[in-house]
């Protein structure tokens, strides 16, 4: 039984280093969590099978009456004038007190009285100054020595019990060792009959439950009590002190409730405590607001609707350059040179791969950044105070735009080369073969027209025209040549619409899941492993509950 007991403490406090492991990952404060781990290994590291009981209480309570009482002998000092107590005093078994020395040093107690009971071979008793003494220094060594001890026994005057600092400044924040605490309403003969101190214990035990320390025994005893009186249940307080408390289970508990209340300390301030405490900061709704908002500015800062238009650009570029003929051709390079352009230049303008990567020249950020900026200001409003830091921590302004950018250069970068290179077709070279005869055929009418009329003005005899039908033929020519061309040109245009707006579909879909899943990447980052580390450190308090049990 002893080797599960230590094995039980063993996980606990390695449950317990965990537990602050992970709450310093999260950025909460653990120091406390640390201190207990310390304080619980050097509390287990002492020799000895006795366990600590302190008498603790207010001025004028009797605990030092109440230990000679159990005594039955003066042990510390009682007397009228107040404080009495001023430093602790240890009632020890005499043969354990050089083992248990180390101990009491630790725990802070220099004054020991040894005795021979037998009954109280397993107890170390403190009498405690007051915790509320007109001495500060007094209640000085009271909060320095209660978080040590293995046990309390409460002695409480029936006049203070109700007190303010003993339930809002000892019980409430020690309820987590309600197991290891045992509450004395000192002086019974001053309270009254029988009903009188039922009332008044049942009063005692609803306070003690609001405090969160329920099922306490609670004795009412006269530790001096006047002639004529008796002292009460002071004897099945000796009974249940020697009886009732055993060693191991009392270090052991104590040990193991100081761990849980260490992790659920942490809880609280990690915001991890309640029926809430797997729920994100943000929910999913915030998220995909967010989102949106977050995606939508990203297209506008890259231009994807620019970046198709680019695309239908370059489509016709690459169309008339394949087919447009000689015509087309002279007006192309008219217009290049009016405009000031190079070819290499008016290439670029309409390359929409080389448009999508100078979005940085043309778009600013900070719409992206302020939907992330907003989302991550909303985590921060619901965190707790001690994790407020920490989430603001991740909207920096210049790390996060910087991310963002990165990640929009990688996307367009992953974009432009699957679809750097524009569509062809089959149907632009043999436009070009009609488009040369179409002018040519233009060309061949003209010149018979010119050649007519040169012979006219040289009064040459002129043949007879043929013609098709009606019509002459060099007219026909020019007709057919000109209706040829134009028919001509807009197939071309057609067919370089139609694929202008397949290239532009995947050109801008590939972009549009670029954009979309980087973004999304850079908004979940910040808070991501923020939630990681929320959801360890749950987890982790879940085996420390378990292992503390």
């Amino acid at each position: 039984m002893e080797g599960k007991a230590t094995s039980d403490l063993a996980h606990c406090l390695t449950a317990l280093e965990r537990v602050a492991e992970a709450a310093e990952e999260l950025g909460v404060d653990a120091s406390d969590a640390r201190g207990t781990l310390e304080s619980a290994k050097a509390r287990l590291g002492f020799p000895g099978t006795a366990f600590v009981l302190a008498l603790a209480g207010g001025t004028g309570a009797g605990k030092s009456s109440l230990l000679n009482a159990l005594a039955g002998r003066e042990v510390s000092r009682p007397g009228p004038v107040r404080p009495v107590t001023g430093e602790p005093v240890a009632w020890v078994p005499a043969d354990a007190a050089g083992e248990l020395r180390p101990l009491l040093n630790w725990v802070g107690v220099e004054k020991v009285v040894s005795h021979s009971d037998a009954a109280f071979a397993d107890l170390c008793v403190l009498d405690l100054p007051d915790y509320d003494s007109v001495d500060r220094s007094h209640r000085a060594r009271v909060d320095e020595i209660l978080p040590r001890v293995d046990a309390v026994c409460w002695v409480l005057d029936p006049e203070k019990y109700a007190d303010r600092v003993l339930h809002e400044d000892y019980l409430r924040p020690l309820a987590h060792h309600g197991e290891r605490a045992v509450f004395v309403l000192n002086r019974r003969d001053m309270i009254g009959d029988d009903r009188v101190v039922g009332r008044l214990v049942a009063d005692l035990r609803r306070r003690l439950a609001m405090d969160g320390i329920g099922d306490r025994p609670v004795f009412a005893v006269s530790a001096s009590p006047p002639a004529g009186f008796g002292s009460g249940e002071l004897e099945d307080l000796r009974a249940w002190l020697t009886e009732r408390m055993e060693v191991k289970a009392v270090v052991a508990g104590r040990v193991a409730a100081d761990c849980a209340a260490a992790g659920a300390a942490i809880a609280r301030r990690a915001g991890l405590e309640g029926p809430d405490a797997n729920r994100p900061l943000v929910d999913e709704a915030a998220r995909g607001q967010a989102r949106q908002r977050a995606v939508a500015a990203a297209r506008a800062a890259v231009d994807v609707e620019g970046v198709r238009r680019a695309c239908q650009r370059r489509t016709r570029a690459e169309a008339r350059a394949a087919g447009a003929g000689p015509i087309g051709r002279l007006l192309a390079g008219v217009a290049r040179l009016r405009g000031g352009q190079s070819r290499a230049a008016s290439a670029r303008s309409v390359d929409p791969v080389a448009y999508a990567a100078g979005w940085r020249g043309r778009a600013s950020l900070s719409p992206t950044v302020n939907a992330v900026h907003d989302l991550v200001r909303r985590a921060a409003l619901a965190a707790p105070a001690g994790l407020r830091p920490k989430v603001m921590a991740l909207a920096e302004p210049d790390r996060l735009e910087e991310r963002l950018g990165a990640a929009l250069d990688e996307a367009v970068g992953r974009a432009g080369v699957a679809h750097a290179r524009p569509p062809r077709s089959w149907l632009w070279p043999v436009v070009g073969v009609l488009q040369v005869l179409a002018t040519g055929a233009l060309a061949a009418g003209l010149l018979w027209y010119l050649t007519l009329y040169l012979a006219g003005r040289a009064q040459a005899d002129l043949p007879d025209l043929p013609t098709w039908g009606d019509v002459p033929l060099p007219l026909l020519l020019v007709i057919g040549g000109l209706v040829a061309s134009w028919l001509l040109a807009r197939l071309l245009a057609a067919s370089a619409r139609r694929h202008g707006r397949r290239w532009a579909d995947r050109l801008t879909g590939e972009l549009d899941q670029a954009v979309s899943r980087e973004v999304d990447g850079a908004m979940a980052a910040p808070l991501a492993g923020l939630e990681a580390a929320r959801s360890e450190l749950l987890v982790r308090l879940a085996d420390l509950r378990e292992a503390c049990a």
